[in-house]
This record gives structure tokens, sequence and C-alpha cells, in this order.
């Protein structure tokens, strides 16, 4: 069972800050927490929710009419993670941010105006098309969109040992490490359940869930899960067993009023190059087959 409340020493490795940080944060009421017999301790779901809240007040603060910032808003993916050194270091004048809060709620930011490209691979199963099916039910004017491929990657169970469907992970009693809700792979694990006729509430650790790949490779590597889903690449990096249920297309959403904008055109130009192209190669379960393609309109 995770921990109700975290300890000092937890919230400094949770935040990446020293203790005295959480010190200073926690007396200046800036941080959820309490004193219980000279010691603090902070309550782990409402320190959780917290560090959320923070993140959409950063996002808002960002100005999406920044000429020389790049916000993009949505689904997890450890390229991303690496995109921001390597984008900066061929433009300096640029500087790119994400903010992983799942495919659905990118879409919604993106329609809001608080970033300028969503990040988005969410699957309908009716036309086995990914996105267009929910930018036409988000959206007013779907047309006033630009859909631009980033990459296809390799999504499957991950493990320590080989799983390969949810009634092995039922039948085994094994607990699940589950993604949050309104994201892409969330969205692929419930469809996975109802094929195989089962219900998530019987999966244990069903209702336990993180916001990254790493997040669910590190639960099952320090044995808090035995198995969740997440990409090729988290598995293999993790050194974690890998049953690939499918392949899926990752998508660029923009306003096609920003599409033709500078900044937007630098990070066209990058994602379309030999360096970006290059860094998908050496990132396994990854396909650059489709990158920089302009899927709508056609």
């Amino acid at each position: 069972m995770d921990k109700v409340y975290l300890t000092t020493r937890e919230v400094s490795q949770l935040l990446g800050v020293n203790e005295k940080k959480v010190y200073s944060l926690a007396q200046d009421g800036k941080l959820p927490g309490t004193k219980l017999t000279g010691k603090w301790i902070f309550p782990r779901g409402e320190l959780e929710e917290h560090l959320r809240r923070d993140a959409r007040k950063t996002i808002e603060r960002i100005s999406a009419g920044s000429k020389q910032i790049i916000l993009l808003c949505g689904s997890d993916d450890p390229v991303m993670y690496v995109i921001h050194g390597l984008f900066h270091r061929q433009n300096p004048e640029y500087a790119l941010f994400t903010s992983s809060v799942g495919s659905s709620e990118g879409l919604r930011l993106l329609k809001r105006g608080l970033c300028h490209i969503a990040l988005s691979h969410l699957y309908d199963p009716g036309s086995g098309d990914y996105n267009f099916p929910f930018i036409m039910e988000i959206f007013k004017n779907p047309k006033d969109l630009t859909v631009i491929n980033l990459f296809h990657r390799s999504i499957g169970f991950v493990s320590q040992k080989e799983i390969a469907s949810f009634r092995e992970v039922l039948a085994g009693k094994l607990r699940f490490v589950n993604r949050q809700a309104g994201s892409g792979i969330r969205n692929r694990i419930d469809h996975l359940l109802a094929e195989e006729g089962i219900e998530g509430e019987r999966i244990a650790g069903f209702g336990e869930e993180v916001f990254t790949h790493h997040e669910v490779a590190q639960r099952i590597l320090n044995g808090r899960a035995d198995v969740g889903v997440a990409s090729e690449f988290v598995a293999g990096y993790a050194q974690l067993s890998f049953h690939k249920l499918f392949d899926e297309r990752f998508d660029l959403v923009v306003y096609r009023d920003t599409f033709f904008e500078k900044t937007i055109q630098v990070l066209l130009e990058f994602i379309r190059s030999d360096t970006f192209l290059k860094l998908l190669e050496d990132f396994r379960g990854y396909s650059g087959r489709l990158t920089g393609k302009v899927l709508f309109p056609e």
C-alpha cells in the first residue's frame, strides 16, 4: 500500500531540493504539511494535488503570445526530455517548454489558448484513427487546426517477468500501475480491458495513477507495482521485460494561424532535421517514417 504521509527526506527527493528548502516551504505555508512530535509530515495526496495545481498555474503565467517561447502541452514522452537541449543548441534564441498533462488536457489547453502546441496520441477504436475524432469533438472549427506527425512509438506491458495480457495480470494477482485519466495511454488501457472483458476495478492497483512512462518503470523497479503499460524505450532503459501491444502515432496539433509563425516553423525545421531523425533512431521502439508530415489538412 502506498504511504499516506511522506517524510521531509522523501519530499526533498520528490521535489529535487534539499531538506532545508522543504522546511522553509512548509513553514511559509507553500507546501501542505503538519508538525507531529516536532517533525514535519506531508499528506501524499494533498502534496501531489498541490504540485499539479502549481503546474497549471505555471502554464497560465507563460504567455502563449511570446515570440521566443514555444509551449507544448499534452502527452508525456521520453524523447521530449532530450529535445529541449538539442533544439536550444541549434536555435539559441528560442526556448522550448513541455508540460505532461495528458493528451486530452493538452487539446483543451490549446483550445483555451494556453499553449502553442498540443501533444496527442488519442486512439479511437471505432475509426482506428488517432486524434482526429477527438479534435472534432473538442474544437468548434477543426478546420482552423493543423496536425503534424512527430513520430510513431512502440507501447506494451512493462514488468519484471513478461506479461502478455490483462487476463494474466488478473490471474496472477499482480499489482498494476495505471496512467492518469485523459492520457493517451490510459485511453488504450481502458480499450484493451474492454476487449478482454475485464473491469478495471478487478485489477489490483488500478486506481493508482502516475503521469509519465518513467514513473511506471520506477514503480515496478522499487516493488510498488508488478506491471504497467509504457514505451519500449523506457522498458529497455530500466532493463525491464517488454511485451509489445501496439505501435501508435504521436502528433503535434496547432492552430493554423500559429502554424505559419516563425517560432513554429523553426520547430518544424528541427523535427525534420537529420539531428532529430538520428535521435529517434537511437531511441528503441521509435520510428520517424512520417515525422514532420502534415496530416491535416491533406
